[in-house]
């Protein structure tokens, strides 16, 4: 981990209530799944603000991200030339070593992380599950994504955890996922029902970055474990899910 000095390339809405902003960094590489701890002096927010990586290319990072408080509605406002410090690459990303048929399952803000890792694969289903069509940030969807709207204003109608249960399954499956706890606990429990293997990317808020405030602490079966350190990303049988 180290800390960079960026500056804003650009920091536009793609969605409700969703931006995509780019910075030119310097940060040279990273694991799909690691994340980065932001603050900009501009913004008025005393405590960094973690995002996780979307894309990395020649030092520009990309970060998509939805309006979630005020931290994150401060850095919306952010614009060209303001300066951003970034500590980065923090946590620990997915194993890429998957067996047989991949598929990964986003909701809501866990898009970032899944299209990182499915870039770097190059293969699998991807499943996007959100409240309405107008959270869709549809320039940065994969190809031959399956689309699910709490609403049914696009695609499925319903939940994305209920698109993973219909599609086909070869078997052995990898599942990879992001999205909030109650989504992860159901793809979970799909994957444990069918045999495959899953991991997730277990979103929790997040202080310092490092494991020293406590502040993201996720009970697993081998004790409590802080979420920026030992995860982000766990396998999802490790979890005590709540």
């Amino acid at each position: 981990m180290k800390e960079y000095s960026g500056r804003l390339i650009s920091n536009r809405q793609v969605a409700s209530e969703t931006y995509i902003m780019s910075i030119d960094c310097g940060l040279e590489s990273y694991k799909p799944g690691q994340f980065v701890m932001l603050k900009s002096p501009s913004s008025g927010v005393f405590l960094r603000r973690p995002f996780g990586i979307m894309e990395l290319k020649d030092g520009i990072l990309a970060l998509l991200y939805k309006i979630r408080g005020q931290g994150t509605l401060s850095m919306s406002t952010l614009t060209e030339e303001d300066t951003v410090s970034i500590e980065a690459p923090l946590g620990n990303g997915f194993n890429l070593n998957y067996e047989g048929q991949v598929v990964y399952v986003a909701g809501g803000a866990g898009l970032p992380p899944l299209i990182s890792l499915h870039s770097h694969l190059k293969k699998g289903n991807f499943l996007f599950g959100v409240k309405t069509e107008s959270e869709i940030p549809f320039d940065y969807i994969p190809g031959k994504t399956t689309i699910a709207t709490e609403d049914g204003t696009y695609g499925f109608k319903g939940f994305v955890t209920d698109v993973l249960k219909e599609i086909k399954i070869e078997k052995p499956l990898t599942i990879y996922a992001c999205g909030p706890a109650q989504m992860l606990k159901q793809v979970s429990d799909i994957a444990k029902n069918i045999g495959a293997k899953c991991q997730v990317s277990y979103e929790e808020r997040m202080a310092c970055g490092f494991g020293v405030c406590s502040g993201c602490v996720v009970k697993t079966v081998s004790g409590n474990k802080s979420v920026c350190v030992n995860g982000p990303v766990f396998n999802a049988e490790e979890i005590l899910w709540r």
